[in-house]
């Protein structure tokens, strides 16, 4: 008895709710944890758990929350397919995000208004609503958003049969993408890319793409993603008449979207079946699907229409012409009503055939004529999209060859890290409180050139500055210019180790480097005997820390490059340096030795930033612009 009152109580909705609401009330979760929990399900398209935490949010009862549950709950209803009661709560929720000026927020809601828009065929609003989203993260500078925001354009752009603005934006929306390193985005694009192409009738490149997008999916665990991409390869499947593999990609979508709850999904998958197996002619296996297809709620008028046609075809096979005229007369109306010509010529070529069966010689020259100015039309307009496409696609070919060169040349004369922002189109102009600066010379360099060719002075440089350049990468100091035979280097701050302990290691390192260099030259230079009488490369280096600034100058040749005093007196360092020592400031040696003394680093980081043991006093000299000053040598 206990069991079976149970049973009843909790088969009144009401009564699960109100025990939902209490229970989740005694968690006393705070706004942000439940904002984290929504975020997460927004981003798996999980409807279920988007209305769990909208109980949640319905007991904080400020305006933030419910803000966030309407646009929840929009969201939820959404994936559901339930678009009018979506829009509602989307409504609702900017209008919330308005009142508390939340730009973003702003923002967000107005792009979902047009997922929905997009959905129910209604694309100059979704199209409106979308560029006023992307106005809106421009001006925030959310990049994240804009990079949807332009993806959703081309989606527009793509259903109105204007592919060349489609894929322009397509391929802006996966650059973004790439960029952010958001691969969940970059695996829609490239799923949207690949329906481009099956619409333009290149299979081959379709495929190419879907199966991309359908790895990324699988890889990332995203099964919305994986239902959606494993239709669309369906529909090439089906499109080249292949029903087989067309059936198999179907049916696993429509398990996926079924167990996802997505009834969007479930009907569109589902008239895809349907019209595999009219086209394969097992129409018994077709009319029991219809009869499903029925019995679903069905918002978007393509789905619908294209439901309508089915069913058209089939009356007509099975002698009910009558019947199929007034099925093809609705589908018309919708079609028409929507403004959706492709589907239109589609449903007036049906009207056309039916019509010479009844011998309906008045209603088969009109819908002909339709048909032919509707064909016409389109087809003149597609012939010339496609070639517009193609040029659009080299135009993006050359500008994505421009910009590989660009960043090629970018990263050869900057850091990468530097190359990037520049790229972004930052202008660098950073201060440092403290950074080390090491400064190289070769001793004697100017007799060895003197005495060499200049072919062989230059492969000599080129050998003893790679490796340098090694030994700044091994201790995250990055290489800033050289100059004739010198070498200029800093140590910028880091979290995991200081800039003079960096410092310190590489120039121990340069020398060490330097010593074990083994001289070699190309045969094609000639004569190079004379490398066997150099001997070691021996150097002088002079290192100092302090404020310093960094930035880029100029623009046809960039240099990034660093100004202040700590360089200047890093500089004179090394000029009263000796050959095969490294001279330190008393700045330097004090800054060191308090890292040795902190121990700070882990047993990893001292593993790869050694701190030298041995600090040895010169005494004081004078120095150039700065009067008497104690250093150090650093053994």
């Amino acid at each position: 008895m206990v069991l079976v009152s149970l049973l009843r109580v909790l088969s009144r909705p009401q009564i699960v709710i109100s025990l939902v609401r209490n229970f989740t009330s005694m968690t006393n979760r705070t706004f942000d944890e439940i904002k984290a929990n929504v975020d997460q399900a927004f981003a798996t398209n999980d409807a279920e758990a988007l209305l769990r935490y909208v109980v949640e949010l319905d007991d904080i009862d400020t305006p933030q929350a419910e803000a966030v549950a309407s646009r929840s709950r929009g969201w939820a209803l959404y994936l559901r397919g339930d678009y009018p009661a979506a829009l509602s709560h989307y409504h609702r929720a900017l209008a919330l995000h308005e009142e508390l000026g939340d730009r973003s927020g702003v923002a967000g809601v107005t792009g979902n208004i047009g997922n929905v828009h997009l959905s129910t065929g209604d694309y100059p609003e979704a199209l409106s609503h979308f560029n006023r989203a992307l106005a809106i993260f421009e001006e925030l500078g959310d990049r994240r958003g804009l990079t949807t925001a332009t993806g959703n354009i081309g989606n527009v752009h793509q259903r109105t049969g204007d592919y060349p603005e489609a894929l322009s934006h397509y391929h802006r929306a996966l650059a973004l993408f790439e960029e952010l390193g958001d691969r969940s985005g970059v695996a829609i694009v490239t799923g949207n890319i690949g329906v481009l192409h099956r619409r333009t009738g290149d299979y081959p490149e379709a495929l190419s793409h879907l199966n991309r997008a359908l790895a990324l999916h699988e890889e990332l665990g995203e099964r919305s993603g994986v239902a959606r991409v494993t239709g669309n390869i369906g529909n090439v499947h089906q499109r080249t008449g292949d029903y087989p593999a067309a059936l198999s990609h179907y049916h696993r979508a429509l398990a996926l979207h079924e167990e996802l709850g997505d009834r969007s999904g479930v009907a569109t998958v589902t008239g895809n079946i349907v019209s595999a197996y009219v086209g394969m002619g097992s129409d018994a296996e077709a009319r029991q699907l219809l009869a499903t297809m029925d019995g679903m709620h069905i918002d978007e008028p393509v789905v619908r229409i294209h439901r309508e046609l089915l069913r058209a075809t089939l009356q007509e096979r099975s002698g009910e012409l009558d019947g199929a005229a007034v099925t093809l007369q609705r589908a018309l109306s919708e079609a028409l009503e929507h403004g959706l010509r492709y589907q239109a010529a589609d449903v007036h070529k049906a009207l056309r055939d039916l019509a010479l069966k009844q011998n309906n010689l008045a209603g088969y020259v009109e819908h002909n004529n339709e048909f032919t100015r509707i064909t016409e039309e389109v087809n003149g307009k597609e012939a010339t999209l496609k070639m517009a496409m193609q040029a659009k696609q080299r135009e993006i070919d050359a500008k994505d060859r421009e910009h590989a060169q660009h960043m090629a040349v970018l990263h050869s004369t900057l850091p990468k890290h530097i190359a990037d922002r520049v790229a972004r189109g930052e202008t660098v102009n950073d201060h440092y409180d403290n950074a080390a600066v090491i400064f190289l010379d070769i001793v004697g360099f100017t007799t060895i050139s003197d005495r060499i060719p200049s072919g062989h002075v230059v492969h000599l440089l080129e050998q003893i500055f790679t490796s340098l350049d090694a030994v700044c990468k091994r201790h995250d100091v990055i290489k800033i210019k050289t100059i004739g035979d010198s070498y200029m280097a800093v140590a910028f701050p880091l979290e995991s180790s200081s800039s003079e302990q960096r410092a310190a290691s590489a120039a121990i390192d340069m020398i060490a480097s330097l010593d074990a260099l083994e001289i070699t030259m190309p045969p094609e230079l000639g004569d190079t005997l004379w490398t066997k009488d150099v001997g070691d490369i021996n150097v002088r280096i002079g290192m100092h820390c302090g404020p310093l600034t960094a930035g880029v100058i100029g623009t046809a040749r960039m240099q990034y490059d660093v100004w202040g005093d700590t360089v200047n007196v890093a500089s004179r360092m090394e000029s009263s340096s000796e050959p095969g020592r490294i001279h330190v400031s008393s700045n330097f040696a004090l800054a060191l030795k308090s890292e040795m003394a902190k121990g700070r680093n882990s047993e990893k980081d001292r593993s790869q930033f050694p701190v030298p043991s041995s600090l040895r006093e010169r005494g004081t000299l004078e120095v150039k612009g700065k009067g008497m000053m104690k250093t150090y040598w650093l053994e």
